[in-house]
């Protein structure tokens, strides 16, 4: 089964990323940081596990370096928008599409996949597409082009070789050679080896016996 993380209130995912940008970088994202930052409602705790999902925190809660990235507001939606798309890699594998599809597509994908009741599986589905409302996926480095991992993209650079051609050397004009032995018994009378020389002689060379 897959796994959905969702928020109890996907409506204050965007809060909780803008205080991402905003306020210091904390040790760990604990639930007295959650209080400190303002999210004081025990629900608000949930909001953790969905960072944890997109790779903004790690399994302890510390922020990582895409939480770091996304303090660049310059960039900060096209980060959000990898880190969709690495989270919820299957969903994409399904629905190359997903940030787009239709409520009812992402309620019909989660239901099958999970065992979340209904009420769940609504909060799952507005917790995605809160997320994906606050990214940019047309500039989405995953999108269209490869970084290595994610695996279906075509590089930006298709049909440049990947390993410069050797240079055009002309090929020389092939040439035959052939090795041959010849064995003469030791008690051969020098006769009959001058006969077998002379008979060399004639076919390898053209040439006859004076």
């Amino acid at each position: 089964m897959s796994n959905f993380p969702y928020a109890q209130a996907p409506n204050k995912l965007e809060e909780l990323l803008q205080s991402v940008q905003t306020v210091g970088v904390p040790e760990k994202a604990s639930t007295n940081w959650l209080k400190s930052t303002g999210f004081t409602s025990s629900n608000d705790v949930s909001m953790i596990r969905v960072l944890k999902f997109i790779g903004l925190l790690d399994s302890s809660s510390v922020p990582t370096e895409v939480w770091q990235s996304y303090r660049d507001r310059d960039k900060a939606r096209t980060v959000l928008a990898a880190s969709i798309r690495h989270g919820y890699s299957d969903l994409f594998d399904h629905f190359p599409d997903a940030d787009a599809r239709s409520h009812d597509d992402l309620t019909n994908y989660i239901a099958a996949r999970t065992t979340l009741g209904t009420n769940a599986t609504q909060k799952a589905v507005k917790t995605f597409q809160a997320l994906c409302s606050l990214a940019d996926f047309s500039a989405d480095t995953d999108n269209g082009a490869s970084t290595g991992d994610n695996g279906n993209a075509e590089s930006a650079n298709a049909g440049t070789p990947l390993v410069a051609p050797p240079p055009n050397i002309e090929s020389p004009t092939p040439t035959l050679h052939i090795d041959f032995q010849v064995h003469i018994a030791a008690d051969a009378p020098p006769e009959q080896i001058d006969k077998i020389f002379e008979s060399m002689a004639k076919h390898l060379y053209g040439k006859d016996a004076e």
